[in-house]
Parts: C-alpha cells; structure tokens; sequence
C-alpha cells in the first residue's frame, strides 16, 4: 500500500542529504511530500507565524506519515517541531532518520545532532496529554511555544501513559541511514504508519 510521507527537515544545510532519501530506490513510486518550494515557504514565513503554520498543514494535507530527517542541527529548528507535533496532532505515523552521514553537494558529511524526539515530549495528567519541549535533554519541560497548552484531541499511538512527562523517543524511532537504508525505508513507513492505525 502506498503511503503518501511528508519529510520534515532543516532546509538550507539538509535539503541535498533530503534529497538521497526522498529518491531512495524504495519510495521512488511513493507519493511523497515535504519537499517544498523554499521561496513560497519564505514567502510564507515573512507573513507571519499563523500565516506559516497554515501554509505547513495545508502541505501536510494527504500524508499518513511524517519523516523527520535529523541533520546537525534539526532538533532545535521551530518549524521542524511544529511539524512533528502537527503529524501527532492529525495522528500521522511519525519516525525520523539521521542523515548526518550522507554526503552533501561538496562531498561532506557532518556531526550528529541531538535527537529531536529527546527534545520533543507529552505531558500526561490525568488522561489529559500536552505537548512539552526542552532546549537539551538537562532542561525541564515546558508547554511548546506553538500548541501551548492546548490538549491533544486524541493519542493514535497505543495505551496512554500514566501522569509525567515523557519524550516522543519513547514512542518514535529514529532510524540511521546506511548504505542498505533504500532497501529498508519502505518497511520504516509501513511500521510507522501501522503504529498509527493509518
């Protein structure tokens, strides 16, 4: 079954490394998404964060999964957040990637960079869960600046956890690209879709 994915990644230093996955031999027939003009996302992005945040959702439209391609600096890059709390939010199968391996345009790679769903949680009180956030993993929790306190409408990933806070890594995988990754990046998105009973 073809699962339509949209890749989330940080643009200006990942877009070629996006590019390898996004053409991997296995998703090539795939309907694919998240990869966006970059003048209408900036065109976008001048207006206003609310102008932003509709533009994103209306890109998302159609996808069953979201992919968060974590480069060097990926976890901490706004609207890459906001796109994985907003595939959590629509209930979207969600799994990233390391990309840090894959060589650029100039032929280099770069460092690993903190995984986003460290830094990326749910706050649980009493069957009531809300979208938290930290700058590293020594921080402490708060609301996100995009969803604040606002409740998720519904968890699509298994039982709900008892009271606490919680990173999205211990819901999500976040998968490293190796030279056999093409032949796997399929059965990732099955998984991840599944999880999401997409």
């Amino acid at each position: 079954m073809a699962r339509r994915t949209f890749f989330s990644f940080h643009y200006k230093p990942d877009v070629s490394r996006a590019w390898v996955v996004k053409n991997s031999q296995v998703i090539k027939d795939r309907e694919d998404a998240g990869f966006l003009d970059s003048s209408a996302f900036e065109e976008a992005q001048r207006k206003d964060p609310d102008s932003l945040k509709s533009f994103l959702r209306k890109e998302m439209e159609g996808s069953s999964v979201v992919c968060a391609l974590a480069g060097a600096e990926t976890a901490l890059r706004r609207w890459v957040r906001f796109e994985i709390m907003q595939g959590i939010w629509d209930e979207r199968g969600l799994f990233g990637i390391r990309i840090h391996t894959i060589a650029d345009l100039n032929q280099k790679t770069t460092t690993a960079g903190p995984n986003p769903f460290d830094l990326l949680g749910v706050y649980v009180d009493d069957k009531k869960m809300y979208f938290t956030e930290r700058a590293s993993v020594s921080d402490k929790w708060t609301y996100t600046a995009d969803f604040g306190k606002q409740m998720l409408p519904k968890w699509a990933y298994g039982a709900i956890p008892s009271n606490g806070s919680y990173p999205l890594s211990n819901f999500f995988s976040l998968r490293s690209w190796s030279s056999n990754a093409h032949n796997e990046i399929g059965g990732w998105i099955e998984t991840a879709a599944k999880q999401a009973n997409r």
